[in-house]
């Protein structure tokens, strides 16, 4: 072959690809052209002989290039530094597990192309071929159906916007008039999505040709990137939704819009596909937040389609609910609004369950639902008249706040090391005072704490805070006890009240309901002759204003609540524990706790004193795990600094029904990573954390 310099180059992208890189290399060398070309194998470190292949085949072949990276970086760096390589005029593509069927592919779409310099590239049809996939001989392709009316279309050529808005083009078919020997666009990375920047890139400068041939053969296996959205398309979103978004975005930033609308077919297709799977999980919460991250992409359609809305009401005259899911569903159908929301979930469709979480955490009681935990609790303490509360030293900050507009005294006892409050406090307690014992991480006070205050029943009221517990598998002994369907299920709202007499307490309809009531007992309480000045007077009458959400739980949450079966949530829960306690029990707070009979939100870990607790915080969201250190306040009194010492340590890490058994083992292995320094970010203490 005519060793002068390459018309084309063929960019091979490879990572332990033994089983297919000499049928992929073969393909491409064995082209037949009447032009020069090489052959450019990018290996990303392979470690199953891949490397050992390449170099045999580099040595007999002089158009064969091989470029290695040192480590494997996932992709970006091999793939940038293989086009960084390329000078010649033209540049096609083969990953190392595909390979080319047709001896002349090259020479039918380089010819197509000197012989047309209006068009910027061209490609084909292509094979699928899935692996692990024994007697199934139907052929499937990635193809374009060229039968149209328009006779440009029945050619196969093809202008950027079309090119754009359908992504039926493939790598391995693609042939492109190289244009970016000087380096490609900044914001251009080696994504999910890089084929189809390439191609919209080259689309722009001219037409697209295609031919109805398939002249290559794209491998699909469980390793590759693209095999999640053919499989589960929701579940692919989910976990890629926001690095596709934001690709798109920089697209569209660099066409400078002149490609919006094809463009936003492909955001609005990863945002359904990301809240239908938050739906159909039950993550309402979560759908919200990715409405509102994309709240841009999203109005703009609602908006352009208003007369479409306006026909569908005139078409079914019985007005069907439209509403944001996660909004308060108190209104009536006739009240609701019906622009821009969704047609209400027909939750009700799904049968009621005897093992619901309604029915487990109720018990046949009365109960009595908020909008929010916050909400029930104040309207609690405020029914009740409770002169003083006594706090464990950890608690919400928030609950401080609405305890200084109701003009509650309150008091804190310590929790100890292992938050474990032990019952000699409840000595000091007074008839009118409440006591409030929380769940930490999903697990219930003590035997020992709970038979002190059930002593004390005739005079001190028990409130049993379970907002942070699934399910505590101990009976309702407490006065009222606590739950919060937000934070431990993800159902839009809800703070709920269970206990004798709770269902006399007023439940708000309006967002500052409760400041009335609070304005009311602050008079109270300061027609009193202990209470102190003109002064307090008024500033009390200032915070009483402050807002508080109120209302009471939405239906949908309501009926979420009757439908989800609690203990199949409550056994992953606790098997993600014993995966957690396993690898992690030298570090654990509750070494004692190798299985529970509760039902954990969250595994609570001791960090060793020598790495702050901010560094586990940062290497683990790197990796995509978000963990939290505690989040309540710590009321600094004296003879309290086991508390203090313990905020400073204390991690907190995901262990709720959202997660599963591999989910657990990679989050073990990256906490045993930080602790002996191999982490991204090395030892603590050897850089700056940015």
């Amino acid at each position: 072959m005519d060793k002068t310099q390459p018309l084309l180059s063929i960019v091979m992208l490879t990572y332990n690809h033994a089983p297919y890189i000499e049928q992929a290399m073969e393909s491409c060398l064995s082209q037949e052209t009447s032009f020069p070309f090489e052959l450019i194998v990018c290996d990303d470190a392979s470690t199953d002989g891949t490397t050992e292949i390449v170099e045999k085949w580099a040595e007999k072949h002089d158009n064969l290039v091989f470029l290695q990276q040192p480590l494997n970086n996932h992709g970006i760096n091999n793939f940038m530094d293989g086009l960084g390589y390329v000078r010649s005029k033209y540049i096609a593509f083969c990953e190392g597990d595909d390979y080319w069927t047709s001896p002349h592919k090259l020479e039918k779409q380089v010819r197509y192309l000197e012989e047309n310099p209006d068009f910027s590239g061209s490609c084909h049809k292509v094979e699928l071929k899935f692996e692990n996939r024994p007697g199934d001989e139907k052929k499937q392709y990635i193809y374009k159906d060229c039968s149209a009316d328009d006779e440009r279309i029945r050619q196969g050529i093809f202008y950027a916007d079309e090119a754009i808005a359908n992504y039926y083009f493939q790598t391995s078919s693609y042939v492109f008039r190289w244009r970016f020997r000087d380096g490609l666009p900044h914001w251009f990375r080696k994504w999910m999505l890089y084929d189809h920047a390439l191609m919209m890139l080259h689309a722009v400068e001219g037409k697209i040709k295609y031919f109805d041939e398939a002249m290559s053969v794209w491998r699909r296996n469980e390793t590759g990137y693209s095999w999640l959205q053919n499989v589960d398309k929701g579940v692919f979103f989910q976990k890629e939704g926001f690095g596709w978004i934001k690709f798109y975005q920089e697209m569209d930033d660099f066409f400078a819009g002149r490609f919006h609308l094809q463009i936003r077919e492909r955001v609005l297709l990863a945002l359904r596909n990301m809240v239908s799977n938050c739906l159909e999980t039950g993550d309402l919460v979560a759908a919200k937040r990715i409405i509102e991250l994309n709240e841009n992409w999203c109005l703009p359609l609602i908006k352009d389609n208003r007369s479409l809305f306006d026909a569908v009401q005139q078409a079914f005259p019985e007005q069907i609910t439209r509403i944001p899911p996660w909004a308060s569903q108190s209104k009536t159908a006739a009240e609701a609004p019906t622009l821009g929301g969704f047609k209400a979930l027909d939750i009700e469709s799904i049968p009621e369950c005897p093992d619901s979480v309604w029915s487990q955490w109720t018990q046949g009681q009365e109960a009595a639902c908020f909008t929010t935990p916050l909400a029930a609790l104040v309207a609690w303490i405020y029914h009740r008249r409770v002169r003083m509360l006594w706090l464990p030293a950890i608690f919400p900050q928030a609950l401080l706040n609405e305890l200084n507009c109701l003009s509650t005294k309150y008091r804190t006892y310590p929790v100890g090391a292992r938050l474990s409050p032990g019952p000699e406090f409840i000595a000091q307690t007074q008839p009118g005072d409440a006591v409030l014992t929380y769940s930490w991480a999903g697990r219930p006070p003590s035997p020992e704490l709970r038979n002190a205050l059930m002593a004390r029943r005739s005079g001190v009221l028990w409130i049993d805070d379970r907002s942070s517990a699934l399910w505590t598998d101990t009976p309702h002994e407490a006065d009222v006890t606590l739950y919060s369907p937000s934070d431990v299920l993800g159902v839009p709202d809800g703070g709920i009240l269970v206990g004798a007499g709770v269902a006399s307490l007023p439940i708000p309809s309006g967002k500052n309901t409760l400041a009335p009531l609070r304005s009311q007992l602050v008079l109270e309480r300061l027609e009193q002759p202990a209470v102190g000045s003109d002064q307090l007077i008024q500033e009390q009458a200032l915070h009483a204003q402050h807002p508080l959400p109120g209302g009471s739980m939405s239906r949908l949450s309501a009926a979420m609540l009757t439908r989800i079966p609690l203990h199949p949530l409550a056994k992953r829960c606790r098997d993600n524990w014993q995966i957690l306690y396993k690898n992690l029990s030298k570090y654990t707070l509750w070494p004692e706790c190798a299985t529970v009979d509760f039902t954990p939100s969250a595994f609570p870990i001791l960090t060793p004193p020598s790495i702050p607790l901010a560094f586990f915080l940062t290497a683990l969201q790197r990796k995509g795990i978000v963990s939290q250190g505690f989040q309540l306040s710590f009321k600094n009194e004296g003879g309290l600094g086991e508390q203090r010492e313990l905020l400073q340590r204390l991690l907190y890490l995901p262990c709720d029904h959202r997660y599963n058994e591999c989910d657990m083992e990679y989050l073990s292995t990256e906490i045993l990573k930080i602790i002996h320094g191999k982490s991204d970010l090395g030892l603590s203490g050897t850089r700056r954390l940015l």
